[in-house]
């Protein structure tokens, strides 16, 4: 199945990208659980080995991630759409310096990366331009010692340092850093020009564009009875929208809070759609930038890189999970009722 899928996205994203502007310690441990017919690991919500960590920008944010960075002792693994921020490149340079084995691709489109590239290329580290096979590589993870993925809605850019709302996720789940871990030395293969076979992801907790997302995201909506709380720079994708509205038909309560639409446009069409079918909006405006993708139902959350639109769930190279942990959903819920506190009503 991911085979056929990435055929059609080798087949069909060539095309949309030109007309959608948007040593042996190398592999995973050896002892982590493979994921087989047991269905260990195999859908979004199966029990982890381990409690991942979430966490929430701005406040702290670059702390933890040069922490994250300067702990790693052998190597990290780094997919960027937007990378600008100098002081994390440095400890990405220091790190290369000490010896850490480092690989980073970056989306070509995004002309943000030309802050830091050239950083990277002086210091020796292998940076690639991720392939045309997606439409964009606006995935946010990064792997470090084999032991860690933090997965991401943030980019390394300045502004998420300092003034967006994102949501992240330290995982230490064996089967699921394997997972990511295939991933990117899929993308690596591919971006050197190279025609890597691509990794078995039938059975995953990951929700992956252009893999997986779109089908997870929609049943992960559809389940939810009692609260549906959605925090986006954007929804268009109607066939999200729709989801989310049924779910409000189901009886259950729901709230959206988006970008304001003097930012991103297209939230005024959501902004009918949710207030026709009774669901409050609300925008975000000098509280902070949202850039977070974000939903929490029935004590469930979805942290990722993937937008709410055609291209964030089925053509872009996206990463997302479902954090299903009550103390971490406890912390990614305190925030949102913060926010949805201080934001501004869209009636």
């Amino acid at each position: 199945m991911r085979f056929v899928l990435l055929v059609a996205c080798v087949t069909s994203a060539i095309a949309c990208r030109s007309a959608d502007n948007g040593a042996d310690d190398d592999g995973p441990p050896v002892d982590a659980p493979i994921d087989g017919p047991d269905g260990v690991g195999c859908t979004p919500t199966t029990p982890r080995t381990a409690e991942p960590q979430v966490f929430v920008g701005p406040t702290g944010l670059e702390d933890r991630l040069d922490a994250l960075i300067d702990g790693a002792q052998t190597s990290i693994d780094l997919q960027m759409y937007l990378f600008n921020d100098h002081t994390i490149a440095n400890h990405l340079v220091s790190a290369f310096g000490r010896g850490v084995k480092i690989r980073i691709i970056l989306d070509p489109d995004e002309a943000g990366n030309a802050a830091v590239k050239p950083a990277f290329m002086a210091a020796g580290i292998p940076t690639v331009d991720a392939s045309a096979i997606y439409v964009f590589s606006h995935a946010k993870y990064m792997i470090v010692d084999h032991t860690k993925a933090v997965i991401m809605s943030m980019n390394f850019n300045v502004d998420a340092m300092s003034k967006e709302r994102n949501y992240g996720m330290v995982d230490t789940d064996l089967e699921d850093i394997a997972d990511v871990q295939a991933i990117f030395d899929q993308d690596f293969a591919l971006a050197e020009g190279q025609s890597p076979k691509p990794p078995n992801l039938d059975c995953t907790r990951l929700i992956i564009s252009p893999n997986n997302a779109k089908l997870r995201l929609a049943q992960f909506i559809a389940g939810v009875h009692t609260t549906l709380d959605v925090e986006a720079l954007y929804v268009t994708d109607v066939s999200i929208r729709s989801a989310i509205g049924a779910a409000k038909q189901r009886g259950a309560i729901v709230r959206v809070i988006l970008e304001d639409p003097s930012d991103q446009s297209e939230n005024t069409d959501a902004t009918t759609y949710f207030t026709s079918v009774g669901i409050p909006v609300k925008y975000a405006e000098a509280q902070f930038y949202l850039h977070a993708k974000m939903i929490i139902g029935d004590g469930i959350a979805f942290v990722g890189s993937q937008n709410f639109s055609a291209s964030g769930l089925g053509t872009n190279r996206e990463m997302g999970a479902l954090v299903f942990e009550p103390d971490q959903v406890t912390t990614i819920q305190t925030q949102y009722e913060s926010d949805w506190a201080a934001t501004t009503p869209a009636n």
